[in-house]
């Protein structure tokens, strides 16, 4: 490799641009393909494991401990986006010089996480009680840990973003499920269920951190090049300010419901909401963890952004649509399957919060493009301008309609403000015509709810059961890989998209018509 040394050396107020010779779009396509899915297996992965050992940990705590950890996770998950202020993303933008940045950001994010970790477990406690309960303080102290644990894995794990080697991400999360469970379980039956829920995420973040550890390609000392804290900290600053705001969006309808109702219709809540980001959990760490240095790729090789976009969206809706149609069209079923009788409110907030999870991961999807772009400060104005939104439309729909009235208040502000804006951001960075993105996602989104209702039709005699689920999900899976059989075909690798395009699945004549008509 080669650094820029004259006329294209980069300026005090810039990241070190790295210069190679353009590589080969079929290795960058097939890096990325492999990268999506080691990605995709470890979340799913982990998702499927969640439910598994939440389908056993429902029938031991209580929902009032589920809804205090969530007050304490709420915090957590604020402060942690603040932990490495937004530089380690530069580490994972395949067209800059990675030796030459790396030093500083391992300093910036050591340091950031440790200031922010130890003010976390000294004001636990008043942290507790401004969020609407002071039994979540001893959570807090635990996840004080977590917070700490950021700085020193920020650098190796966008290095393996970069480097794509989501495998290795893969291996780190299987490692972990087993003892974080088993802490979990353990200490669910012995004490304290919301500190039991706090010390499984510690104890799996520990194994995590060091199968990571272990496998990074490079270690990096912290390091302090003055010349880079100025450049890292522009492009850095903006991005986690909007990963805060983000935070701040997705959490504070758990701190409203924690002020306004009882800590048990919290973790009813906390509960349908996080089944509601299962489409956002299937892909959104795969976005996270490819689309940034995939579009840097791009980039850096000159090739069309706009089509990017476009294909990613399409993959996208592939997934996302049936995932949000079936939890939108089975919601009760899945709650009184899956969690018991205790916890069969949920299933009404499930309902509504499905579309809002569907329409989360195509705004993850069009940030990641504006991260990779260098255009984190539009991402600020996004979380802005929708924060604005959601604060009086939470109060207004808690207070109107409790649960159920903060789900719509979450689909209100991210159809109406969020959504518009990403796109008008999009539109702007990417040059890419909004009719033409549209047009590539109508077939899945159509298909996705043609295929909810044939389910639901035939799975009505099984209602109240739990075959209602498998038959409705086999059933829903035939109709959609039928009606999008080309497009998974060309999706899925190898075998699996070569039975797709063979004679078990061919074409009828009315699927050829749907398909022509779109």
């Amino acid at each position: 490799m080669t650094i820029n040394s004259s006329k294209h050396r980069a300026r005090k107020d810039q990241l070190p641009i790295l210069t190679t010779q353009p590589m080969v779009e079929s290795n960058l396509t097939a890096s990325v393909r492999r990268g999506a899915i080691w990605s995709a297996g470890a979340t799913i992965f982990l998702r499927l494991g969640n439910i598994l050992l939440m389908a056993v940990v429902a029938r031991i705590v209580s929902p009032e401990e589920l809804g205090i950890f969530a007050l304490a996770v709420t915090v957590h998950a604020v402060v942690v986006t603040m932990a490495e202020l937004g530089v380690a993303s530069a580490i994972a933008r395949s067209d800059l010089d990675v030796d030459k940045i790396a030093p500083t950001i391992v300093t910036i994010s050591v340091v950031g996480s440790l200031v922010l970790a130890v003010p976390m477990a000294v004001f636990a406690d008043q942290l507790a009680q401004f969020v609407g309960n002071e039994d979540a303080g001893n959570a807090l102290r635990i996840l004080s840990i977590g917070v700490a644990l950021i700085g020193p894995l920020a650098v190796p794990g966008a290095l393996l973003q970069r480097e794509f080697r989501q495998k290795i991400h893969f291996w780190a999360s299987a490692a972990s499920f087993i003892p974080g469970s088993a802490t979990l379980i353990v200490l669910s039956i012995l004490g304290d269920g919301t500190e039991a829920f706090a010390w499984s995420r510690i104890v799996g973040q520990l194994v995590t951190a060091g199968v990571i550890l272990a496998c990074s390609s490079r270690l990096y000392l912290p390091a302090l090049n003055k010349s880079l804290l100025r450049p890292l900290l522009a492009f850095g600053l903006p991005l986690s300010a909007a990963n805060l705001l983000s935070q701040v969006l997705l959490n504070a309808d758990y701190v409203f419901i924690g002020q306004l109702l009882p800590a048990a219709d919290l973790g009813i809540y906390f509960l349908a909401f996080g089944i509601a980001m299962w489409p956002t959990a299937v892909i959104g760490s795969m976005l996270n963890s490819v689309v940034l240095p995939a579009v840097s790729g791009v980039l850096r090789d000159g090739g069309d952004v706009a089509v990017a976009v476009v294909q990613g969206a399409r993959t996208i809706s592939l997934v996302v649509f049936p995932l949000g149609a079936f939890l939108f069209t089975f919601a009760d079923q899945l709650i009184l399957t899956i969690y018991g009788p205790a916890w069969v409110s949920a299933g009404p907030v499930l309902s509504i919060l499905a579309a809002y999870g569907v329409l989360f991961v195509f705004g993850l999807f069009m940030a990641n493009i504006m991260i990779a772009m260098g255009k984190t400060v539009i991402l600020v104005g996004v979380q802005v301008a929708a924060l604005a939104a959601l604060i009086p439309a939470l109060w207004t729909g808690i207070t109107l309609g409790g649960l159920v009235g903060a789900a719509i208040a979450h689909i209100v502000v991210i159809g109406a403000v969020t959504s518009p804006v990403y796109l008008l951001g999009l539109r702007r960075s990417t040059s890419v015509r909004l009719s033409v993105l549209f047009k590539a996602i109508r077939a899945p989104a159509l298909s996705a709810g043609i295929t909810a209702i044939i389910a639901w039709i035939i799975t009505l005699p099984l209602r109240g059961t739990g075959l209602s689920i498998l038959c409705g999900g086999f059933v829903g899976l035939v109709v959609y890989t039928m009606l999008n059989r080309q497009a998974l075909a060309n999706l899925l690798p190898g075998t699996a998209g070569d039975l797709l395009r063979g004679p078990a699945f061919r074409s009828t004549s009315w699927l050829a018509l749907w398909r022509k008509r779109l």
